[in-house]
């Protein structure tokens, strides 16, 4: 088989063998709980849905859109982001992408070159080291450790890779770890991005799935910095509507265009009536779809943490997203716990060293399933002990 040599600087797929196992279990009949994979299970907002609905029958949208977005979305998100953090965005400044997977995907091809250096975080999402390895960068990974609150040690980066470094990913609220950040510690990021000449990124696609405080955006205080900067949103989190593939950016206009320069090349935009249908949205029932989400996931969240006690297990309760990052038993590594979980207790999990070297002696569970399915696999996991005893 024909590979390019892109694709053999990808680290190998470490969720092989649970994915073997799940198939296993559920040939054979076992019942099985998938907490691996973060994909909302709660669907569309029925107002929402209706929305598009009636946009489908609109012929206008059967061509193609304005590459940027519809200027009827963009102008929504430029109200949103007055309203709710007193920014006055330029449309300049805004980009519609399909969702925020896509976007980041496609950053560094906008704005680094062969050699350069892009920072990633370790334990972090893996689509920041396969979107530098397609801009064949070179990747250099920051640990993000439970004792600074998985938050980046700046000091710590190495001059050298300074030097040549052009963009790094940040991840807040973050997934794995479920870690958020302050203002504070943004304003820390912005200075260290400006004293070294490095475009800033967020992936802030988990910014409106909260349970106490607002998560703080990173975008107010870079803009006041003006450093160059962008920040990715998802709408498919914040709605439930993963497969509809909508999201946005707001930056700098220069990595704005930049960016919007690549997906010229690229894609051909969302489709207008899924645009008109999360404008409506942002308009007119904002509030009540957030409030919506966050009721779910909070429930499923304090459902699954009185369990997760109850078994003994160490973990730092979520503020935000839909994440549980828990620490395996007694360092246990952490394919082999996961591997533990679906043969012993049919509970499928993600190992953390799928998210980086630094996610190694934990796991990941997530709340997208059944709140049925999540308080069963609580009353599963308070065995474990048992079971490790006996193994």
């Amino acid at each position: 088989m024909m590979n390019s040599e892109r694709l053999k600087r990808l680290p190998p797929y470490l969720f092989v063998e649970i994915d073997r196992l799940r198939e296993s279990c559920i040939r054979s009949g076992k019942t099985v709980l998938d907490l691996g994979i973060g994909d909302p299970d709660i669907g569309a907002p029925a107002g929402l849905a209706l929305s598009l609905a009636s946009g489908v029958g609109d012929h206008s949208y059967d061509r193609y859109p304005p590459g940027r977005g519809l200027p009827v979305l963009i102008e929504a998100i430029r109200a949103w982001a007055g309203e709710r953090h007193g920014v006055d965005l330029e449309s300049e400044e805004v980009l519609i992408t399909i969702g925020s997977k896509e976007a980041i995907g496609h950053l560094p091809l906008a704005v680094v070159d062969r050699g350069d250096v892009v920072f990633i975080p370790d334990p972090g999402y893996p689509v920041y080291l396969s979107s530098a390895v397609f801009a064949e960068a070179e990747c250099v990974r920051f640990p993000l450790l439970e004792e600074r609150r998985y938050w980046p040690d700046f000091s710590a980066f190495e001059v050298r890779s300074l030097e040549r470094a052009k963009l790094i990913y940040l991840n807040y609220p973050n997934n794995p770890t479920a870690a958020t950040a302050d203002a504070g510690s943004f304003s820390e990021a912005v200075r260290f991005c400006a004293a070294h000449g490095i475009t800033c990124a967020n992936d802030a696609a988990y910014c409106e799935i909260t349970f106490e405080d607002p998560a703080i955006p990173l975008f107010p205080i870079a803009r006041e910095a003006a450093i160059p900067y962008i920040e990715f949103f998802s709408f498919s989190k914040t709605f439930c509507i993963t497969g509809w593939r909508i999201g946005f950016a707001v930056g700098s206009p220069d990595v704005i265009s930049a960016l919007a320069k690549i997906k010229d090349n690229i894609d051909s935009g969302v489709f207008g009536a899924i645009q008109r249908a999360i404008a409506d949205a942002l308009e007119n029932s904002y509030d009540e779809y957030v409030s919506r989400t966050r009721s779910v996931f909070r429930q499923r969240r304090d459902i699954l943490a009185s369990h997760l006690e109850r078994a003994g297990l160490s973990f730092t309760q979520p503020e935000a997203t839909f994440y549980f990052w828990i620490r395996t038993p007694g360092g246990m590594d952490s394919i082999a716990f996961c591997r533990l979980l679906i043969e012993e207790l049919g509970i499928v999990a993600t190992p953390g060293v799928g998210f980086g070297p630094h996610g190694e002696g934990y796991f990941r569970l997530s709340l997208t399933t059944a709140t049925e399915v999540v308080e069963e696999a609580g009353r599963r996991l308070e065995s474990v002990h048992d079971i490790l005893n006996r193994t």
